[in-house]
């Protein structure tokens, strides 16, 4: 099912569950958006050479074999997926739905494409689970999304140490709740 934004007239953009035949665009997006993001926090030699097939491999996994609790979100516009949201809905007894993946196109960023992305499973989420939080885990050094994320009303809770993929470093991975979902569900863009 597919759910149409319509701002004065015009259709800006449409959302809609992800599938097997997605493969290609979602992981072509993930590694674009891993690219932009990530250089100098995982490894050149991953992001320059890497990225592409092993978000690929990983996104094939997913799609073909989803978790009873998974829940991928595609925005496209003009037939071009030009962002995503991977959650697992009620994912930990005490946080609520993990949001383990948001990426917004270079393009589109700015556009309310992460929040109405946010908002949307957000709704999902209150609709199918009992626990009404929402989490996320962001890279101490993606000050960009640690912004958008404060701005939406999440609260960071704890830092962790993570390795990236394709390195033997570890950087400071930090958790983001929101203890409700409601200032998700409110959002207006």
């Amino acid at each position: 099912m597919a759910a149409l934004v319509v701002i004065g007239g015009y259709q800006y953009m449409q959302y809609r569950v992800a599938n097997i035949n997605d493969l290609e665009s979602l992981a072509k997006l993930h590694a674009e958006s891993w690219r932009e993001s990530y250089r100098g926090i995982f490894p050149d030699d991953f992001i320059d050479n890497d990225v592409w097939e092993e978000r690929k491999i990983s996104w094939a996994k997913r799609l073909a074999s989803p978790k009873s609790n998974q829940y991928v979100l595609l925005a496209i516009e003009k037939d071009e997926v030009c962002g995503f949201i991977c959650a697992f809905g009620n994912e930990s007894s005490k946080w609520g739905t993990f949001i383990d993946n948001l990426h917004v196109a270079k393009s589109n960023k700015g556009k309310g494409v992460g929040k109405q992305l946010l908002h949307l499973t957000a709704k999902w989420a209150d609709e199918a689970f009992e626990n009404k939080g929402v989490y996320l885990e962001v890279l101490e050094d993606n000050s960009a999304a640690r912004g958008f994320y404060h701005r939406l009303g999440a609260k960071h809770q704890e830092t962790n140490l993570w390795q990236p993929p394709g390195g033997n470093e570890t950087v400071n991975d930090l958790l983001y709740v929101w203890e409700s979902n409601l200032p998700l569900l409110r959002i207006n863009n």
